[in-house]
């Protein structure tokens, strides 16, 4: 009986010891990371270490934090609860829907973190939520659970902020306002004397050390390699990558540590001499040559092609889901096409030939090619076949609020690279590298392909500065833009613009610049900024591409180590 007695006593201790479930749910943590997927801090009393490891990244549109919670087996359990944050100028003081201490409820239920950006400062807060509970065998000792959060917010540019009226009747904010135009102008002249001075400086110095620049660059290279060190932060095992999450001290493959190989600076119509006499490679452009011959093999009747609706359209462009039915297989393929309309000119059809068959006859994973193409009746006009992609053109992806983590942004620049890497071999220059002419498909499988219709369905992108001709401003190298120079390296820097592309989610480059200007604007030395969500690790892969010399460029070859050394490190967390 005493036994008996013994077991009952154990039994009432147990259920006092009650046990907690808390975690973020999938909605939520979709809003945060991009994947539909629970994120559990404490599962049937047993803490996520992981989890509570991982600093999680508030974009700037999500400015509540939900968590559910509930104390199991029937039994409720006292709690206290606080929010730190690091940079109160940016970030108001939290607003908790709950208590800061009470009992966990015995149902499901949910609290949430109000975090108010103040417009002030565009920066990163560090938010620390600390939750206090027992989970021991004593009441008195309590379990600390500390949940990391890294808010972004952005400087919100008022005209008048909430302005007081003076005994007068004039704004407070309008007088202060005057007055700080003042102050700016004189700042300005005075920033203007400064640069003049430094640029002075700036050419002494280039011209004295023009010889030891790739040693320069090699330490600058290991000293910001160091700079952004020592960041290692552990990620939930079910979890994918967060947009700032770094790879930590051993993911810093600095590019200065990869051996360096000559970058030929030859136009595509030329062949230059190394310094050992043996000529570079001389790179052409797969635009040109016998249209003609290009189309052996690929012509197939209109008959076997079916248009169906369009999917994108401009003033002359046409982008068709079609059906296709080739004649070695008994049911039509899903496919897309590239066409204009009967009103167009036979310049445009010209174009839109041999841009859209320029990388015919090639064969790999990340790029696509060509099925075929209809080029009867003479009269009519060509339409170009190509393989359906389930989620279309990349930009109009990323456009549509498809947010990426890190793993994913690095896996596109990848895939972009290896089909460049392929190009480069053939020693062929694409010359056109932008997310407008990749496409996605499920799982985020991406291809580079031709750049027909690019100027006609993204005006925007395309500018002629008086030369009748009409380029990609914004995505051409300083050499192709002042002296329509192509190289390998030119291919590099347009890449560095497509991983910004990736980052901001298809957010025009240099959108603040008249396209007049970019040349005079990146000889001064000014470069894309980096996006808020973007690790140093990528973005000094983009910097290093977008250098003014092309030789100090690193290579495609270069980047794709870089890159899978980046993401090996990202996989160990992952």
């Amino acid at each position: 009986m005493w036994l008996y007695g013994i077991f009952i006593v154990i039994a009432m201790v147990e259920r006092c010891l009650s046990k907690l479930d808390l975690y973020v749910d999938s909605d939520d943590v979709k809003q945060l990371l991009g994947v539909s997927s629970q994120l559990w801090y404490v599962h049937n009393g047993t803490v996520n270490k992981y989890a509570l490891g991982y600093v999680v990244v508030v974009p700037p549109q999500v400015d509540t934090l939900t968590f559910r919670w509930q104390a199991l087996e029937g039994w409720t359990m006292p709690y206290n609860l606080s929010v730190q944050i690091a940079n109160r100028e940016a970030l108001s003081v939290p607003v908790l829907n709950i208590s800061e201490q009470g009992l966990v409820p015995t149902q499901l239920s949910a609290w949430t973190v109000r975090l108010i950006c103040t417009g002030k400062l565009t920066t990163q807060v560090d938010v620390s939520i600390t939750l206090e509970v027992p989970m021991t065998t004593s009441l008195s000792e309590l379990t600390t659970l500390t949940i990391l959060r890294k808010k972004i917010c952005l400087r919100v540019c008022r005209c008048f902020a909430d302005s007081e009226i003076g005994a007068n009747g004039i704004s407070v904010e309008v007088v202060e306002a005057r007055h700080s135009t003042t102050v700016v102008y004189i700042t300005l002249g005075c920033l203007a004397v400064f640069l003049v001075v430094v640029a002075a400086l700036a050419t002494f110095n280039h011209i004295r050390n023009n010889k030891a620049r790739p040693n320069t660059r090699r330490r600058a290279l290991e000293n910001n390699r160091s700079s952004v060190s020592g960041r290692t932060q552990n990620l939930p095992n079910n979890q994918r990558g967060g947009a700032v999450a770094s790879g930590g001290k051993n993911s810093q493959s600095s590019l200065s540590e990869l051996r360096r190989s000559p970058q030929p600076t030859n136009t595509t119509t030329a062949t230059t001499t190394t310094t050992t006499g043996s000529p570079e490679p001389q790179y052409t452009d797969p635009r040109q040559g016998d249209v003609s011959a290009k189309l052996t093999g690929l012509r197939v009747p209109h008959e076997t092609l079916q248009l169906l609706e369009i999917e994108q359209e401009g003033t002359f462009g046409r982008v068709y889901h079609a059906l296709y039915q080739p004649p070695d297989k008994p049911h039509p393929t899903s496919v897309t096409v590239k066409t204009v309309t009967e009103s167009s000119s036979e310049v445009q059809r010209s174009v839109l030939l041999s841009e859209g068959i320029m990388l015919a006859g090639l064969a790999h994973d990340q790029l696509l090619t060509v099925i075929g193409a209809v080029v009867t009746p003479p009269e009519s006009p060509p339409r170009i076949i190509f393989p359906r992609s389930s989620q279309g053109n990349l930009k109009r992806f990323l456009q549509g609020c498809h947010t990426l983590v890190t793993k994913e942004v690095v896996s596109v620049g990848l895939q972009v690279l290896q089909a460049l890497s392929y190009l480069h071999s053939r020693l062929l220059l694409h010359k056109d590298v932008a997310t407008r002419n990749c496409v996605v498909d499920d799982n985020l499988a991406v291809k580079l392909t031709d750049c027909a219709l690019a100027r006609d369905l993204y005006p925007a992108d395309y500018h002629c500065l008086g030369d009748n001709e009409n380029r990609p401003i914004k995505w051409l190298a300083l050499e192709s833009l002042t002296h329509k120079v192509f190289t390998p390296a030119a291919d590099v820097w347009s890449w560095g613009v497509l991983l910004w592309e990736v980052m901001t989610l298809g957010q025009q480059p240099y959108g603040e610049i008249d396209p007049f200007e970019i040349s005079a604007v990146l000889r001064q030395g000014v470069r894309l900024a980096q996006p808020i969500n973007c690790p140093d690790e990528l973005f000094q892969a983009m910097t290093f591409c977008w250098t003014a010399a092309p030789r100090e460029r690193p290579s495609v070859d270069e980047l794709i180590m870089y890159l899978t050394n980046f993401q090996q490190h990202l996989d160990r967390y992952v």
